[in-house]
């Protein structure tokens, strides 16, 4: 028992001083953390060019990246009906064409969806993100 005992003892002693060897290392000032002028002066030139300058603006950049995939998946879709329209006409009956041109419109479907749910994702984000 007694023991069992000095080996508790001895594992808190042991975690007490890992845990003030870690605090105590963050605490000494290291010169290698040392910020230099120029790099606090090059991060204040750049700080100054970004266009995020609020919180906020994090989502207005995320807008405008949502509104191009949007219009890249719309027009990528309707380039793909009229190529499985185009395949429809030119297959004569074929059922190996015609099942390809189905395909095609299913893709241009999955297009279509993936373009709906990025603007639905972005409307979610935005509301879990704002305060």
């Amino acid at each position: 028992m007694e023991s069992i005992m000095k080996k508790n003892i001895y594992k808190g002693l042991f975690i007490a001083l890992a845990i003030v060897g870690l605090f105590g290392f963050l605490a000494i000032e290291n010169p290698a953390f040392a910020v230099d002028e120029r790099v606090r002066q090059a991060s204040e030139v750049l700080a100054e060019n970004s266009p995020i300058k609020m919180p906020s603006d994090i989502f207005t950049i995320l807008f405008k990246i949502v509104k191009y995939a949007y219009t890249i998946f719309f027009i990528v879709a309707i380039i793909f009906i009229i190529i499985a329209a185009f395949n429809f006409l030119t297959a004569q009956g074929d059922p190996e064409k015609i099942k390809g041109a189905r395909a095609q419109i299913l893709w241009a479907v999955v297009a279509i969806a993936i373009a709906l749910i990025s603007v639905g994702a972005a409307q979610i984000i935005q509301t879990f993100l704002k305060p």
